[in-house]
C-alpha cells in the first residue's frame, strides 16, 4: 500500500486533511472521542514517511502517561509505514517541562543534575532553608506562610511575571522570592514552572538557530492545548518562531484547569495570534451514542455559547446498547443503592467493540471495570468523604470497588502507627514504659507479628542518631528512609499477607524520599521535628493514596473525581451527587499574595479561581466520558445536612427525547461472560525498572508498583555528578582533550553532592565532600589522557531509545561516541555506557549481566535511530578507567530483546514471585519487606541467556546457590 492508501484506510477524511496539511501553523479542534491521539500519531509518522528526520520532531503532552500512549500510537503508525518503532527514541514526546530541562541540559550539562521539585518538594525546600530565606520562624501560621510563598513563586513563573516588578508593590515578598530563586540555583533545584521559565529566557537569547542547541528541531506538536498556561505558551510561541510548523490540538469545551492557571484563551485566540493558520475540526465523536453527544452539545451551546469556538458535533454510532437517564432520589443512600443494583443488573451485558471503520471487532460481557461513578469532589473541607455511601452500597452487593477517596495516607492505620512510633523520638525524655504502651496499643493491633526486641533496638539506635550532641560542632548524616526500613523490619511487615499495608508503606517511603531530596540530612532535633510536622500538617492531605485495586489492576468499579478521569472513557458512566451548591460549586476568585495589580490578566480570565463557565466545562467533560450508557443523578437528603438539597442547575433544563427518568432495571442486551477491556496504561516503559524484574520480580513489585525507595547510600549522587561533569567536558572540548587545569576548572564549576556536607575548613581538614571532588578530578584527568581520542569524536549526548516489545515501549538512553572524519563523515560508532564504579583486579567472574543487556539494547537502538553500523559496545568504569567490550552481534542483541519480552510478559501477567538467592538478596534494598521465601513463576517459559564478556549466563532470577532452592 502507498502512504496515501495507508492514511486513508486508518483515518477519516477530516483526520487525513489535518495530517497532510503543510501550513506553518495548524489548529486542530478535536471534540471528545474524535480520535485526536490517532491524528497526532499519524501526523508524526507521516512526516517521517516524507523524509523528515525523526530527531527534528517534538511533541508536548499534558502528562507522562499521555506521552506513553502517544508513543505507542506513533509506533503502530510507523510500523504500518514500514519504519522501525525505535524512531520514536529520536523524537521527543513528553511534557513541556521535561523538554525544557533537556534543552537546558544540552545548553549546559550542569542542569542535568538539577532535581525537579513538585509542589510538595518545593514546600519541603522552603522548610529546609526557612532561616536562610529570611522568613520569620516565630508566630502562628508557619505552614501557611510557606504555602503562600511557594504558591507565589509558582504563580509568578506560570504567569511570566518578573520578580523585579514585585519590588515596588510588596518589597518583603520580592525579597523572599529573590532569595528563593538564589537558593534554588545555588543548591541545584528547580520546579516545573521555573524549568520552563529558564528555557524561555534561553530561547530569547537566540537570534539565529544555526549552530545552537535547537538547530535540529523543525516540527512542534502540542496536545491538550486548551490547558496551556502563560509561561508554557511563551515557550511554545518563542520556540515555534524557529520551526517549520506548529500543530496544536485541543478542545476548548474541555478546558478544566483554569483553577491552576491554564488559559483557555490560548486556543480561542490562536488564529488571531499566529500567522498562516489552518484550522481543522474533528467533530465526529466515535466514543458516545447520539443521545449522549446531542445532550452534551445542547448543554455547552446553552452554557458556553460566547466562550467557545463554534462546533457542530455529531456521533458515529450508537453501538449495540444505549441508555440515558436523569434521576432524583430522596437520599444519597437511596441513590447509591440504586446505582449499585443497576451495575449488578448490567454486569455481563453483551458489549460490542468496534473497529475504527465501524465493523465489529469482538464481543464481550461488561465487567466491573467498565463502570465509573464520577463525583465533582470527594474529600470535603470538613473531612467528609462523599464516596462513602457509594462504596458501602457496592460492597453490600459484593461488587469490588476502587475509589480515589480513600483519604490521606495517615487516615489509615499502617502509616499512622509508624508515624506515631516516629513521634516517640520527638522529645528525648520518653522511656521504655511509654514505648511499651505504644507497642501494645498502637503497633501490635496493626502489625501483629512485630518483634518487641527489635522495636526497642530501633528506637534506641535512632534516639542516639537524632538526639546525640554534635561532636565538636560537626554535622552528621541521618537519613529517615533507613529509619522507615528499620521500623518495617522490626514490625515484621514481611510476614503480613496484606497488600494494602505494603502499598501504604510504599507511599510513606515516597514521602520520606521527598524529604531527603531537599534536606541534606535530618541531622538535628529541630530538623527531625520539622519532618514530623510536615507529615502531620502537609503530607496528611497532599499525597494521594492510590487504591490497591489500581495498583494490582483488579477488576473493580471506579469511583473518581472528574479531573482524575480526564482522557479516559467507560462504557457506563454515573455522574452522581448532582445537587445545588455542589455541582456547580461555589464561584471564587484569585486570593494569592502576588499583588493584584500584577495579576490583572489572570484575574480577568478567572484563573486561580472558579467560575460558572469552568464548572460547565467540567460537567461537559464528565458526561462525555460515557460511551453507551449515561446516568445523571442526585438526591435531596444528605448526611449532616438539615436542609434538603435541590437538583443541580446543570440538570434542571437538561432534556432529550431519549432521556428517561424511571428506575427500571431493564436488560439492554443478552448476557455473556464478563471480560475486562485491556488497559494499555498497564504497560511498563522504563528499562531501569524492567531490568530489576530480571533479578527478582518481587523486588520489582516493591519498588515499581508499591513505590518503595532505597535508603540513601554513602556519597549518594556521586555517579550523577560524575556523569554530568563528563558531559560538560565533552560539550566544551569537542576537538581536543582538556588539560589537567581545564579539568579542575570544569569540576569546580560542576561538582555537586547534595547529601554530603562540605568541610568548614576544606584546605586543612578536607572531608568526604572534598575527597570525592578530588577523586573525580583524578579520574577525569586520567580519562583525558588514556582516552584522548574520545574528544576528537562527535558525541551524541544521551540519545533516547524506545524499544517496542509486546506492544510495550521500553525507554532508555544511549551514550554514543561517533568518529567523524572531515571528508568521509561518520565512519564508526561505539556504544559506551559510563559507570561510576571500579572493577576488581580479577574481573573474570564479574557479574556483567545487567550491563550487557543494557549495552545490547543501546546498540540496537543506535543502529535504527542513528543509522549507524554499531560494531562495538563497551562498559567504561570511570574509577579505574577500564573499557570492557560487550558482545553486540545480532545473536547477542536478539537474545537481549527476547529477555526483555519475557520480562514484559511477566509484568503484564502479574507474575511477581520472590526469587531469593544470597548474592542477590545481600544487594537488595528491600530486605525488610521480603520474607525471602522462594516462589515459582506462574509460567513455564524460560528466557534466553545473556551474552556477556564471560560467556552466556542465565538471568539472576534463576540463580541458585548450592542447589538450596528448587522450583
Amino acid at each position: 500500500m502507498s502512504i496515501t492508501e495507508i492514511l486513508k484506510s486508518n483515518l477519516t477524511d477530516e483526520q487525513y486533511a489535518a495530517v497532510i496539511d503543510e501550513s506553518k501553523n495548524i489548529l486542530c479542534l478535536a471534540c471528545a472521542g474524535s480520535g485526536k491521539s490517532r491524528t497526532l500519531a499519524y501526523k508524526i509518522a507521516y512526516l517521517v514517511s516524507q523524509g523528515i528526520n525523526p530527531d527534528s520532531i517534538v511533541a508536548f503532552t499534558f502528562t507522562e502517561k499521555a506521552a506513553d500512549s502517544i508513543k505507542r500510537r506513533v509506533a503502530e503508525a510507523l510500523h504500518k509505514f514500514g519504519f522501525p518503532e525505535n524512531y520514536i527514541g529520536a523524537m521527543f514526546i513528553g511534557t513541556i517541562d521535561s523538554f525544557c530541562q533537556k534543552l537546558l541540559g544540552n545548553i549546559n550539562a550542569s542542569y542535568r543534575q538539577y532535581d525537579i521539585l513538585d509542589a510538595n518538594g518545593l514546600i519541603l525546600f522552603v522548610m529546609s532553608r526557612y532561616r536562610k530565606l529570611g522568613l520569620a520562624t516565630t508566630g502562628t501560621g508557619y505552614f501557611k506562610r510557606i504555602q503562600d510563598l511557594t504558591s507565589a513563586w509558582q504563580t509568578i513563573n506560570n504567569e511570566n511575571i518578573y520578580i523585579d516588578s514585585i519590588a515596588e508593590e510588596n518589597y518583603d515578598l520580592y525579597n523572599s522570592l529573590l532569595k528563593l530563586k538564589e537558593a534554588l540555583e545555588h543548591d541545584g533545584f528547580m520546579d516545573f514552572s521555573y524549568a520552563i521559565r529558564l528555557a524561555v529566557e534561553e530561547l530569547n537569547k537566540i537570534l539565529d538557530k544555526k549552530g545552537t542547541d535547537i538547530e535540529k528541531y523543525q516540527y512542534l506538536f502540542v496536545d491538550e492545548y486548551q490547558d496551556i498556561n502563560p509561561i508554557q505558551e511563551a515557550f511554545i510561541s518563542s520556540f515555534s518562531k524557529f520551526l517549520d510548523s506548529l500543530f496544536v490540538v485541543g478542545d476548548d469545551d474541555q478546558a478544566i484547569y483554569g483553577w491552576r492557571g491554564a488559559n483557555v484563551q490560548n486556543i480561542l485566540t490562536f488564529s488571531d495570534r499566529y500567522e498562516d493558520v489552518s484550522v481543522h475540526k474533528l467533530l465526529v465523536n466515535f466514543r458516545s451514542t447520539k443521545a449522549i453527544v446531542d445532550t452534551a452539545n445542547s448543554f455547552v451551546q446553552t452554557n458556553l455559547n460566547y466562550e467557545r469556538l463554534p462546533k457542530d458535533i455529531s456521533s458515529h454510532s450508537d453501538g449495540n446498547i444505549q441508555d440515558m437517564r436523569k434521576l432524583w432520589f430522596e437520599s444519597r443512600e437511596d441513590e447509591a443503592k440504586w446505582i449499585a443494583r443497576r451495575i449488578q443488573s448490567l454486569v455481563g451485558t453483551t458489549y460490542i467493540e468496534y473497529n475504527s471503520d465501524g465493523t465489529e471487532k469482538f464481543r464481550r460481557g461488561l465487567t466491573y471495570s467498565d463502570f465509573a461513578i464520577l463525583l465533582r469532589g470527594i474529600r470535603t473541607r470538613n473531612g467528609e468523604n462523599r464516596d462513602v455511601q457509594y462504596v458501602n452500597a457496592l460492597k453490600e452487593l459484593g461488587i469490588p470497588v476502587k475509589t480515589t477517596g480513600e483519604g490521606g495516607i495517615f487516615d489509615r492505620p499502617y502509616a499512622q502507627s509508624v508515624l506515631d512510633t516516629m513521634e516517640l523520638l520527638r522529645e528525648p525524655n520518653n522511656d521504655r514504659e511509654i514505648a511499651t504502651l505504644h507497642f501494645n496499643n498502637s503497633v501490635l493491633p496493626v502489625f501483629p507479628y512485630a518483634d518487641r526486641t527489635k522495636y526497642f533496638a530501633v528506637l534506641q539506635k535512632w534516639q542516639n542518631k537524632i538526639h546525640a550532641p554534635r561532636n565538636g560542632g560537626s554535622r552528621r548524616k541521618v537519613y529517615p528512609q533507613q529509619f522507615l526500613h528499620d521500623l518495617l523490619d522490626a514490625f515484621m511487615i514481611r510476614d503480613m499477607d496484606d497488600e494494602i499495608a505494603l502499598r501504604d508503606m510504599g507511599l510513606f517511603s515516597k514521602i520520606i524520599l521527598d524529604v531527603e531530596q531537599t534536606y541534606i540530612s535530618i541531622d538535628d532535633v529541630w530538623r527531625y521535628r520539622e519532618m514530623l510536622n510536615y507529615f502531620q500538617q502537609i503530607a496528611k492531605n497532599s499525597y494521594e493514596l492510590e487504591p490497591i485495586d489500581y495498583i494490582t489492576r483488579d477488576n473493580a468499579v471506579n469511583i473518581s473525581t472528574i479531573h482524575k478521569v480526564k482522557g479516559l472513557e467507560f462504557p457506563v458512566v454515573f455522574v452522581a451527587d448532582l445537587v445545588s451548591r455542589r455541582f456547580p460549586g461555589d464561584t471564587s476568585s484569585y486570593d494569592g499574595i502576588v499583588p493584584a495589580s500584577l495579576m490583572n490578566d489572570a484575574i480577568c480570565r478567572g484563573a486561580y479561581g472558579n467560575r460558572i463557565e469552568d464548572e460547565a466545562r467540567l460537567f461537559y467533560t464528565a458526561i462525555t466520558r460515557a460511551e453507551r450508557v449515561l446516568y445523571l443523578s442526585g438526591s435531596a437528603c444528605h448526611p449532616g445536612l438539615k436542609r434538603r438539597k435541590t437538583p443541580s442547575r446543570f440538570t434542571v433544563n437538561l432534556t432529550h427525547k431519549d432521556m428517561r427518568e424511571d428506575f427500571e432495571f431493564d436488560q439492554l442486551c443478552e448476557k455473556m461472560a464478563p471480560t475486562p477491556r485491556f488497559d494499555e496504561g498497564d504497560f511498563p516503559t522504563d528499562y531501569s525498572s524492567v531490568k530489576s524484574y530480571l533479578t527478582c520480580p518481587y523486588s520489582y513489585k516493591l519498588s515499581v508498583i508499591y513505590g518503595y525507595n532505597a535508603a540513601v547510600p554513602e556519597l549518594f549522587g556521586f555517579g550523577k555528578t560524575s556523569h554530568t561533569t563528563l558531559e560538560r567536558l565533552h560539550q566544551q572540548f569537542k576537538n581536543n582533550a582538556p588539560t589537567p587545569d581545564e579539568i579542575i576548572k570544569v569540576v569546580e564549576d560542576t561538582f555537586m553532592l547534595k547529601h554530603v556536607f562540605p568541610s568548614n575548613d576544606p584546605i586543612n581538614h578536607p572531608g568526604s565532600y572534598e575527597r570525592a571532588k578530588n577523586l573525580l578530578q583524578r579520574i577525569l584527568q586520567e580519562y583525558s589522557v588514556r582516552f584522548a581520542s574520545d574528544f576528537g569524536r562527535l558525541r551524541q549526548d544521551e540519545a533516547r531509545f524506545e524499544l517496542s516489545v509486546k506492544d510495550a515501549l521500553i525507554t532508555g538512553a544511549i551514550d554514543l561516541l561517533l568518529k567523524e572524519e572531515p571528508e568521509r563523515g561518520i565512519t564508526t560508532a561505539d556504544v559506551i555506557d559510563f559507570k561510576t564504579m571500579e572493577l576488581p583486579d580479577d574481573s573474570v567472574d564479574y557479574d556483567w549481566r545487567d550491563m550487557s543487556i543494557q549495552v545490547q539494547l543501546y546498540s540496537k537502538a543506535a543502529k535504527e535511530i542513528m543509522g549507524e553500523n554499531v560494531e562495538t559496545g563497551y562498559i567504561h568504569t570511570l574509577k579505574d578507567n577500564r573499557r570492557t567490550a560487550i558482545p553486540v552481534d545480532n545473536d547477542s542483541v536478539n537474545k537481549a530483546i527476547g529477555i526483555i519480552e519475557w520480562a514484559v510478559s511477566g509484568i503484564l501477567s502479574n507474575d511477581f514471585p520472590m526469587r531469593p538467592c544470597k548474592t542477590n538478596c545481600d544487594k537488595c534494598d528491600f530486605r525488610a519487606m521480603c520474607s525471602q521465601k522462594r516462589q515459582s513463576f506462574s509460567r513455564s517459559d524460560i528466557p534466553p541467556t545473556i551474552s556477556t564478556p564471560n560467556g552466556d549466563k542465565v538471568i539472576a532470577a534463576f540463580d541458585v546457590e548450592e542447589d538450596e532452592y528448587d522450583d
